[in-house]
C-alpha cells in the first residue's frame, strides 16, 4: 500500500500538508507494540478486554515507548510536510487528527489524498 499524503485543516481553517508514517520510523515503534501485545494475548481479544485491560495494556505501550506520546514525537515532525508548523502550538484535538492519518488509522483513503512518490 502507498504512503499517502493528504491536506488536514486545522481548528483555525488553516490547512496543512501531511505525510502517513512509512519506514525504519515506523517499523521501530510498531516492533514495540507487537512485543508488548503478545504479553497480553492471555487476555483474549482486545475486544473482549475490559476497561481495566486496556488500560493496562495502554501503560504498557507507554513503559515501552510505543504509545500515543511516542508515536507523535516520533513521527510528527517528520510527516508534516508544511513549512514553518511547529508541532508544539498545535492543539490536542488537531494533534490527533494528525495522528491518526500519520499512522494510517483510516481505512480507506480521505478524498484527495495522493500517493506519496
Amino acid at each position: 500500500m502507498p504512503v499517502l499524503i493528504n491536506e488536514i485543516e486545522l481548528d483555525d481553517g488553516s490547512k496543512i500538508q501531511v505525510k502517513q508514517a512509512s519506514g525504519m520510523k515506523k517499523l521501530k515503534i510498531e516492533a514495540r507494540q507487537a512485543k508488548v501485545f503478545r504479553q497480553f494475548r492471555h487476555f483474549g481479544l482486545p475486544t473482549d478486554w475490559s476497561v481495566e485491560q486496556h488500560e493496562e495494556f495502554a501503560d504498557a505501550l507507554d513503559e515501552a515507548g510505543a504509545g500515543i506520546e511516542a508515536q507523535a514525537h516520533e513521527w510528527l515532525v517528520d510527516c508534516i510536510l508544511t513549512e514553518g508548523i511547529d508541532v508544539d502550538t498545535l492543539t490536542s484535538p488537531e494533534l490527533m487528527r494528525v495522528l491518526n492519518f500519520v499512522r494510517g488509522d483510516e481505512i480507506v483513503a480521505p478524498e484527495g489524498s495522493a500517493p506519496l512518490e
